[in-house]
């Protein structure tokens, strides 16, 4: 199917619906699967990390970056993306991260961007119910999940799976350079936007973490083997400065 990616590869509301009281695991930095951090489930954060990933050129995306010099690269707001791999083997990146942001990820994920031009059915509602089919059961193909905070494992990760809200689907947009080009994927997939799409897979959302080192490492692999990813990141969350240097 030329519309589907494999990834494993992140209006804000008011602080107040910022907090991260801890999963049903008692994992204190992970904000609850049915929790609207920032104002946005994590169904809508989904699709706006997919946006931030094919928005980038492939020579600059952080998905694509084997040592985490890009990370920053389309950040903004009070949450930053990081990106997975496209199934290549371990990954280690080294990321500073400015204070006070949380983080969204994945652990896995599918999408499906809808491109009638390499021989997708025009989107209508029986387009929209395949596309979910179809990447559900690849998402369903998972057989190994995992992820560590600080060394910490991070239990029951099978129930941080959302998929598209029905209704919310959404536009991409490429750039020249993008990825799928890069990848020999789409050649020619030229640069504009494209869809309707819609996604599926295993996020976190990661409340702020203290000033200082943290490692993050998280791996993901399906029952035929196809795919699998092994992602290490080394992160420095830098320390908020107040008022004027002396």
């Amino acid at each position: 199917m030329p519309a589907l990616l494999a990834t494993a590869i992140l209006s804000f509301g008011p602080a107040s619906t910022a907090r991260a009281d801890g999963d049903k695991d008692n994992h204190p930095h992970i904000f609850p699967i049915q929790s609207h951090p920032y104002g946005k489930a994590y169904g809508e954060w989904s699709g706006a990390w997919w946006r931030w990933a094919y928005s980038i050129p492939a020579d600059i995306n952080p998905v694509m970056d084997s040592t985490g010099q890009n990370a920053g690269v389309g950040q903004s707001g009070p949450v930053w993306f990081l990106a997975g791999a496209f199934g290549t083997g371990a990954t280690e990146r080294t990321v500073t991260l400015p204070a006070g942001k949380a983080l969204f990820f994945p652990i896995a994920n599918e999408v499906w961007v809808n491109l009638p031009a390499f021989g997708d059915n025009p989107w209508s509602p029986a387009q929209d119910v395949l596309a979910r089919s179809i990447i559900g059961d690849l998402m369903n193909a998972f057989v190994t999940l995992t992820c560590q905070i600080d060394g910490r494992p991070v239990p029951n990760l099978s129930a941080y799976r959302c998929q598209t809200p029905a209704g919310e689907d959404y536009m991409v947009t490429f750039p020249d350079n993008n990825v799928l080009q890069a990848l020999g994927w789409l050649p020619g997939l030229t640069a504009g936007t494209y869809g309707p799409s819609v996604d599926d897979g295993y996020y976190l959302m990661l409340a702020p973490l203290a000033a200082g080192k943290h490692t993050l490492h998280f791996t993901a692999a399906n029952a035929d083997g196809s795919f699998s990813l092994d992602v290490t990141y080394h992160l420095t969350v830098q320390r908020e400065h107040h008022g004027a240097d002396k």
